[in-house]
């Protein structure tokens, strides 16, 4: 072949080769833009299932736990789970008041917070809302098999509930459904809230009527009584407390020894108070209808020896001091309990005479809102809700029921058992905790009879209880680590 012949062949083959060429380039992007348009896909799937997973609506539906037959979700256990935490906390408050937040601090997480050496807060809550699932899954399957029915008083407690989670949002400038969530955990809205208060209600109300079915007679009252004296008599005494602790230059002998000394001088003195506020700058400390169970076992037994009479005295040693007591009386627990509501309105800073002035000033402009929603028991309980200080009673109200004399301070007491108290008196009373805005509710039942009533069938409940829970078991489902994260 000639070499113009080559050439020409040579020429008629390029533009096949350029064709061939431009196929295999646009074959290479349609495969490049398939795998774009699979990898785009696979990310609007991938945030479909997170957006899916992050949202509430996932939280209704995964399971937490399962209560024998009965399963619960996340949302329904992160409700439970948050009343479980505020009546913990409403339990230690109403027993150690302020110092509550030494044991639950409430600005940090349950997780962070140590309840022993090998549990968090947040693990303890776990267990103890686990035992809480098992109580009312229990009541709750029994009331149904019994047909019991639920008085029509407990659906119109659960419309007053709604309408103060409506009114605290609204106080919070936040909408129901962002602060239900930021209150009670993910997955809680309208429905679960509704629902789970219900059932909780439901099982409940039929727990009290298994509790008020008991027959309990004044006979049995009188001998529990007698069984065990000391569980229901109060003492009023005073106290006086001197540290042994040694400073740098004792023993701690010598520490205790000088405590001694000193406690023997103030009981000898004519005038104990007298005699500590001339050389301590101190006075005496009151103790009012005190029981047995809350006396120091110091001196528990000689405050409640019948022998005891008023104006008795003794020195008793104790770790690092000496407490030198005085009875002054065993109170007679023949007298009627009371129910009162109150909004506690705190001063910012206690040692502040201006703090005091703005506190008093803001629970006299609550008492102008609660006049202008037109007063009333229901009124003031809302008022409570929203505003109120004492976390012990707020979400009830303001509500403390059934209050016997030495479990509030003197001056609300003082105002609560003044016998011409009568039912919708109020009034504004000043005590160390701040300025309580006070509503008397009723006068209750003799408090000998209710504390002993109240104590049988306390027990009587808890064995019918632990016969009834005996068979129910818990069994953690896959949403368990998800629960209680809100807290």
């Amino acid at each position: 072949m000639s070499e113009k012949e080559k050439e020409l062949l040579a020429g008629e083959n390029k533009p096949t080769s350029r064709r061939n060429e431009e196929e295999e380039k646009r074959a290479k992007r349609k495969k490049r833009d398939l795998w774009i348009k699979i990898v785009l896909c696979l990310c609007v799937v991938l945030c479909v299932v997170l957006t899916v997973f992050e949202s509430n609506f996932f939280y209704r539906g995964l399971k937490a736990i399962k209560v024998n037959d009965t399963e619960y979700s996340v949302a329904e256990y992160n409700w439970l789970y948050t009343n479980s935490y505020y009546e913990l906390y409403n339990s230690l408050y109403n027993t150690y008041g302020s110092y509550a937040s030494y044991i639950i601090d409430t600005t940090k997480p349950l997780k962070d917070q140590k309840y022993s050496d090998d549990q968090t807060w947040a693990d303890y809550l776990k267990e103890y809302t686990d035992e809480s699932f098992k109580t009312m899954t229990a009541l709750y399957d029994e009331a149904k098999a019994n047909g019991y029915e639920m008085g029509e008083e407990y659906y119109e407690n659960i419309d007053s509930e709604w309408a103060a989670i409506e009114a605290t949002a609204k106080n919070y400038g936040t909408d129901t459904a962002s602060f239900l969530v930021s209150s009670y955990g993910k997955g809680v809205n309208e429905k679960v809230y509704k629902e789970m208060y219900e059932r909780y209600l439901y099982a409940y109300s039929y727990a009290d009527s298994v509790r008020e079915g008991f027959e309990i007679s004044s006979e049995d009252i009188d001998a529990r009584y007698n069984e065990d004296k000391k569980a229901f008599d109060a003492v009023t005494y005073n106290y006086y407390y001197i540290s042994g602790i040694a400073a740098e230059d004792q023993t701690d002998e010598e520490a205790m020894a000088a405590a001694k000394e000193k406690a023997e001088a103030v009981l000898a003195a004519d005038d104990m108070d007298a005699y500590i506020s001339e050389n301590y700058d101190a006075n005496l400390t009151e103790v009012r209808y005190s029981s047995y169970a809350n006396v120091s076992s110091t001196y528990s037994d000689w405050l409640f020896d019948d022998a005891r009479v008023a104006g008795d005295k003794d020195v008793f040693e104790a770790t690092g001091g000496y407490y030198v007591i005085e009875f002054v009386e065993k109170n007679d627990i023949h007298y009627n309990t009371v129910s009162v509501r109150h909004i506690l309105v705190q001063p910012e800073d206690k040692n502040s005479d201006e703090s005091w002035d703005a506190a008093l000033e803001k629970a006299e402009g609550y008492v102008d809102t609660w006049n202008e929603l037109g007063g009333g028991e229901d009124n003031f309980g809302y008022i409570a809700m929203a505003y109120s200080s004492d976390q012990g009673s707020a979400s009830n109200g303001g509500l403390y029921s059934n209050i016997a004399k030495g479990e509030m301070v003197k001056e609300f007491e003082d105002w609560c058992f003044d016998p011409a108290r009568k039912a919708g008196d109020t009034d504004i009373v000043k005590t160390s905790y701040g300025y309580h805005i006070m509503y008397f509710v009723e006068e209750g039942e003799e408090y000998y009879t209710y504390a002993i009533d109240s104590t049988i069938r306390s027990e009587r409940y808890s064995d019918y209880i632990d016969a009834l829970i005996a068979d129910y078991s818990v069994e953690n489902a896959a949403g368990r680590s998800s629960v209680g994260k809100h807290i």
